[in-house]
Parts: structure tokens; sequence; C-alpha cells
């Protein structure tokens, strides 16, 4: 195992420099990357993401974003940025910023792809990244646990002008795994898309609490749910396993496709 992670690190520094994804069409000579720790915000016909990446490891995702929730972040609505920054200590402030917008911690970009709900690869479109993806989470699957009460948890999260916050949260039922029956997604006509109406902080708490059984705390520190909203306060391991830096994402990723090409299921 020491001499297959040796070989991983040494054909990581030679293949994958600045071309983090293999443009759609290309012939790959070696392994291709298919995951980019680089992104900030990816916005495609049906699906949007803001990532974030801690020091600590792991990757921080906002689902859906909204134009409040880039207000709230500092980012320009219209070009929100593309790429992550380059200093670790403004991305770690960044970090923190997008936890209280109820994002999700996630051990890895691979834990990402293969617990979170369907549609994830769809948001990069042009490219063959959703279908290496989907390919290394297919070989996974066996060896990995279900999507945990956190991971499936939907949260949404508001910030009014008089202070505190306003929290929903309820059990989403994607995937195996535990169910949280009395705590499912409003089904009764009021839909979370009518959350997108709102314009300001103050109107998403107005619906959090008025429509969707939001909860007021006067501050974060009081917060008791299953979100990772005050996570960085805590958090210092995964969900599932280790937190994993990108690097050793994508080391484990080569170690698991050198295994691949020996499984005679996956070679057929």
């Amino acid at each position: 195992m020491h001499s297959l992670r040796l070989w991983a690190q040494s054909l990581l520094r030679q293949n994958f420099g600045n071309h983090p994804i293999r443009p759609e069409g290309s012939i790959a000579a070696g392994p291709s990357r298919p995951y980019n720790s680089s992104v900030r915000a990816v916005f495609a016909d049906e699906a949007a993401f803001i990532y974030a990446w801690p020091s600590r490891g792991g990757v921080i995702v906002l689902d859906e974003p909204e134009a409040i929730d880039l207000e709230f972040l500092g980012l320009d609505r219209l070009h929100p940025p593309s790429k992550r920054s380059d200093l670790q200590a403004e991305e770690d402030e960044f970090c923190q910023r997008l936890l209280l917008l109820g994002a999700k911690w996630w051990d890895s970009e691979e834990r990402l792809s293969f617990a979170a709900p369907s549609g994830f690869g769809d948001a990069w479109p042009g490219n063959m990244r959703s279908t290496w993806i989907h390919s290394d989470t297919s070989f996974r699957k066996m060896y990995r646990p279900d999507p945990t009460m956190r991971e499936k948890r939907w949260v949404k999260v508001g910030w009014p002008s008089t202070g505190g916050l306003v929290v929903s949260e309820f059990d989403t039922m994607w995937g195996p795994g535990p169910i949280d029956e009395d705590n499912l997604t409003p089904g009764d006509g009021h839909g979370l898309a009518l959350l997108k109406m709102a314009r300001t902080m103050d109107e998403r708490c107005h619906l959090l609490m008025n429509r969707f059984r939001g909860k007021h705390y006067d501050s974060i520190s009081e917060y008791d749910g299953q979100g990772f909203l005050n996570a960085w306060e805590w958090k210092h391991t995964g969900e599932v396993g280790p937190l994993l830096t990108p690097q050793e994402t994508i080391e484990d990723w080569l170690e698991n496709r050198y295994k691949r090409s020996d499984d005679p299921q996956q070679a057929g």
C-alpha cells in the first residue's frame, strides 16, 4: 500500500499540473482527473452550487444558491467568481461564511459525488467530469456507507435585520439510510420553490417562520439542529471517515483506479 501511494503521488505530480479537467473529445494519455478543487461558483441550466475549500479538508457546498445568498457572501450576483481564493486564510473565512447559509461540509468531493442527490454532475456541461465521477462512484458503491442524516438534511437559513437567525430543516428522504419521519419536507402545497421569491433576508425569514416551520435562534451558538452552521467550532473529522484534502482525494482516486484495472468485472 505504501508503494502504491508513492506511485499515486508521483503520477499526480507528473500529470495534473494546471490542467484539472480533460476537455470533451480529447484523448487521455494516462489517468484523467475527475475532481477540481479550484472552483467557486458553478451555474448550469438546472443546477447551481457554491463551493469552498477548508484547510482542514473536505469540501463545503451550498446547493441552489439564490440572489440574496450571493449578496450575503459578498459575491457579484450577475458575475459570480468561477475560481476560489488563492489564499487559504481568505478561503477559510469564506468557508465559515458559507456554512452560515446551511451549506454542507462533505468529507471529500468523492463523498459528495457519491452521497449527494442525482444531478450534481450535470452542473458541469461541456466536459467529461460528470462521466468520470459517476464511473468512479459506481465502482465504490459497495464500499461506501449510506448518506447520513446530516448529509441528507435540507437546511435553509435566514438572517433577519432584527438580529439572530431563522432556520428551517427537513429530512429529504433521498437515498437509503435513516429517516426522520417526524420532520419530512412539507408536501401540502407549501412548495419550497416559494422561497426563491424572497427578495431580502427579512422576507426569507418571514416565509421560513410562517410556511416552513422555521425556528428562531438568538445566536449561532444556540443552534442545535442537524446542519453544519456552527461546524467550524467543532468539526475535525468527516461524517463517515477522515476529512480529505483535494490532493488526498485525488491520490485516493488514483489508487482505486489502479485497483479497478485489475477488477475483471470492471474491465468487462
